[in-house]
């Protein structure tokens, strides 16, 4: 198949990580690949890839409109048989662009629908870009059934997979008495109330480690500050290589209040991490953890349900231990060849009944 991808950014990182898994797996399994773009960088990017450079981009009611016509004069030519978007902002023009070259859409859903957009319009524009593509991929069923009936038709759910062909080995490591958590510096990871349970553990022998940065760090920084608390919780920046860093830690904690289907979790648990996720409403963690089998999931901004599942991990090593070994059957799961052709099998429904 001919698989086209509307893009803007040339780096993939964080949640983008998913796309480019797409691209580089469609790729080698003999598809392909016709990249959409209007960042000019994809110039001097060299790939395998057929990079057509859209001329206008999507900025402002005009711009929209000229990039939809550039855009649509671009599938007419290369004709490919799906076309496929994850941001919503570039699906407000490639739905449109793509229904009048006669191209099905698949679009994804990569953010908890409960709290993003938060702009009512682009709600509303959602929707009805929803239900005008051919196709709609959502991480999980909760997500899923948020929508109206029409919209959960176009629908499937597939899971997020181990991006990561190289886990770091954990084998023959010493493990460390430390605690991680992994995200962007903000509100809605919910770091302050780790931080706090951590400090009223009192936990002598551990470490917090905090890896990510973001706009919270001053605010996280004089938290840590004001119950003295430097030399045991660490912000620790962004890193190159997280996984790297984190291979020794004893427990992993994700805090958030809303997620989509946290990366970071799935690749924790294929590292047999003890892991502990708060229940977000998206159900990312229940749809990954069964509750005391291979995670703890605990309510969300539960401070003390959060102490008492970090507590009952350090001090119950087998019940610890038999977390961490069921964690590690993940890496079956959500095996990147099995995500990927979860989407091929998808793709070439969508194709076939257009």
């Amino acid at each position: 198949m001919k698989i086209g991808f509307v893009l803007d950014k040339v780096t993939f990182g964080g949640g983008e990580r998913i796309l480019k898994m797409l691209i580089d797996g469609f790729s080698n399994m003999g598809h392909e690949i016709v990249i959409y773009t209007w960042n000019s960088d994809w110039s001097q990017v060299k790939c395998d890839y057929n990079v057509n450079l859209l001329r206008f981009p999507p900025i402002g009611l005009a711009g929209k409109f000229k990039s939809f016509s550039s855009l649509y004069g671009s599938l007419k030519k290369t004709k490919p048989n799906c076309l496929i978007v994850f941001s919503l902002g570039l699906a407000e023009v490639a739905v449109w662009s793509a229904l009048l070259a006669k191209v099905p859409i698949i679009l994804s859903e990569r953010v908890d629908p409960h709290y993003l957009p938060k702009s009512k319009l682009h709600r509303w524009l959602r929707n009805i870009i929803y239900r005008n593509s051919s196709g709609i991929v959502f991480q999980t069923e909760e997500v899923k059934r948020y929508y109206s009936k029409t919209i959960q038709k176009r629908g499937i759910v597939i899971q997020n997979p181990i991006i990561d062909d190289d886990l770091p080995s954990t084998r023959n490591i010493i493990l460390r008495k430390k605690i991680v958590a992994v995200g962007r510096l903000s509100e809605e990871k919910n770091f302050e109330m780790l931080i706090q349970a951590f400090s009223e553990l009192n936990l002598e022998d551990y470490t917090l480690s905090i890896y990510g940065d973001g706009p919270l760090y001053n605010k996280l920084y004089s938290l840590i500050d004001s119950l003295h608390k430097h030399t045991q919780i660490k912000l620790e920046g962004k890193v190159s290589s997280v996984l790297e860093y984190i291979k020794d830690a004893d427990i992993f904690v994700m805090c958030s209040n809303h997620e989509g289907m946290p990366n970071a979790l799935i690749e924790g648990m294929a590292m047999g991490l003890a892991c502990i996720s708060t229940d977000f409403p998206s159900g990312g963690a229940r749809a990954l953890i069964t509750n005391n089998e291979n995670g703890i999931i605990v309510p969300v901004n539960d401070k003390e349900a959060l102490k008492e599942a970090i507590f009952r991990l350090i001090e119950n090593v087998e019940y610890k231990q038999y977390i961490k070994k069921s964690a590690i059957n993940i890496r079956n799961t959500n095996k990147k060849d099995v995500i990927l052709e979860k989407w091929i099998c998808y793709i070439q429904s969508i194709v076939e009944n257009f």
